[in-house]
């Protein structure tokens, strides 16, 4: 906590006034990560209608702000402890209640469409994103040396893949 107050040039007082505890600011902290990581999909989504285009578009913009962002996405791929985890989970509450409905209603009219196979979201949004966040935890620990972007076409292609019913 001395580190991060003497970065944010603040007094003991008001860095502690905000964050009473180091979990308190580390959940502050992975809040913010987690609402701009919905974002860029929600974004990447937001008024497309060709399922394939949301598709690879979300994968790549994923891997843009992972590698534009690496040590608050750091961050979201750790280990935290417990009171990290509830502390940011009581206002990441909503914010992923809306994400869930939304990219939800994006993927179920894709599946209605006949252009996505019908999954619940859970797997969809599994095969859709899961190979993609894998791929970054290892270049976050530094298991390789290619980029998220230099990434982006092979992970958007198998994510298409693993969604579409043309494949």
């Amino acid at each position: 906590m001395q580190e991060v107050r003497l970065r944010a040039g603040v007094s003991n007082g008001s860095l502690y006034h905000h964050f009473p505890s180091k979990a308190d600011l580390v959940a502050e902290l992975r809040v913010e990560g987690m609402r701009q990581c919905q974002d860029v999909v929600l974004g990447a989504v937001d008024g497309v209608n060709v399922a394939e285009e949301g598709v690879r578009a979300t994968v790549g913009d994923y891997l843009c702000w992972v590698e534009a962002h690496r040590e608050l996405a750091a961050l979201l791929f750790a280990d935290l402890p417990d009171g990290v985890l509830l502390a940011a989970e009581t206002v990441l509450a909503e914010p992923n209640r809306r994400y869930v409905r939304v990219v939800g209603e994006w993927l179920e009219v894709q599946m209605r469409a006949g252009a996505l196979v019908e999954r619940p979201f859970e797997i969809a949004h599994a095969l859709w994103l899961g190979p993609t966040q894998e791929f970054c935890r290892h270049w976050l620990r530094g298991r390789t040396r290619l980029g998220p972007t230099g990434a982006g076409a092979d992970l958007g292609t198998g994510a298409w893949r693993a969604l579409s019913v043309a494949t």
